[in-house]
């Protein structure tokens, strides 16, 4: 199933936000897309290596309200069409 791979992918990056946002080293960063230019709102990690902070951007925030932008899985295969249920 491709939704289940799609997650295997990630799964890891899930594994590091959790042990981020436990370390407190979570924040919201203002970014720019490189595709087209776009100002968002990421996810990031912050590092520091005592000398400088290092931002590893995880996800793009959602711009709008997300219940009418995405279709969540159903238990019975696929998704539901208008949201969640």
């Amino acid at each position: 199933m491709k939704d289940k791979t799609i997650c295997r992918q990630h799964a890891r990056n899930l594994d590091t936000l959790k042990r981020v946002f436990s370390d407190g080293a979570a924040a919201l960063v203002e970014c720019q897309r490189k595709s087209d230019g776009a100002v968002v709102a990421m996810l990031c990690a912050v590092g520091y290596d005592g000398k400088e902070y290092q931002i590893t951007p995880f996800a793009e925030m959602v711009n709008g309200n997300p219940f009418e932008m995405y279709a969540p899985p159903n238990p019975k295969g696929g998704f539901y069409e208008k949201g969640i249920r």
